[in-house]
């Protein structure tokens, strides 16, 4: 059975998304809005619609921000954030992130826990206690990415934490 769609929208694209009955993931279909239209929140795939199906990549939907589709992809707890530019049908970035930390999408502006790279005993005080358990120890910081541009700003300290 077809899990029920939910729709997110702004002024020029609907996105319409269910689970995926292929494995995990979502099926998601783009569509663009003409100005002033009501569309339905059905997911039936029409002609000039992109679909993005989550057979080769377990995709998300987050939220959209302008053109870019903000989407959380993998299975496992070493997680990517990916905007997908929808006029370009293609991934724009795809970061590794803290997914344990929520992801503020707005219109111009997606705020989450980037992951910048592995941690060592130098960079982090609790990386003995981290690696003794069989996790790896990695940094992460807030990051600001503006859109159109994909201008990308890290606020805050960076931390350490643990991933599998």
């Amino acid at each position: 059975m077809e899990s029920k769609p939910t729709c997110q929208s702004n002024d020029d694209y609907l996105v319409i998304h269910r689970e995926s009955a292929l494995g995990p993931g979502s099926d998601i279909l783009i569509r663009r809005k003409a100005p002033g239209a009501d569309i339905a929140c059905v997911y039936r795939k029409a002609p000039g619609d992109q679909e993005i199906k989550g057979a080769q990549d377990a995709d998300y939907v987050l939220g959209l921000a302008g053109r870019f589709l903000v989407m959380d992809r993998g299975t496992g707890p070493s997680r990517k954030l990916v905007l997908w530019d929808i006029p370009a049908n293609k991934a724009a970035l795809a970061l590794d992130y803290d997914d344990s930390v929520p992801v503020k999408v707005e219109p111009t502006v997606i705020t989450f826990s980037e992951i910048t790279g592995p941690a060592t005993a130098k960079t982090c005080a609790r990386w003995k206690d981290v690696t003794k358990d069989g996790l790896t120890a990695v940094l992460a910081v807030n990051t600001r990415i503006t859109v159109p541009a994909l201008t990308r700003s890290h606020t805050g300290a960076t931390r350490c934490i643990a991933q599998q």
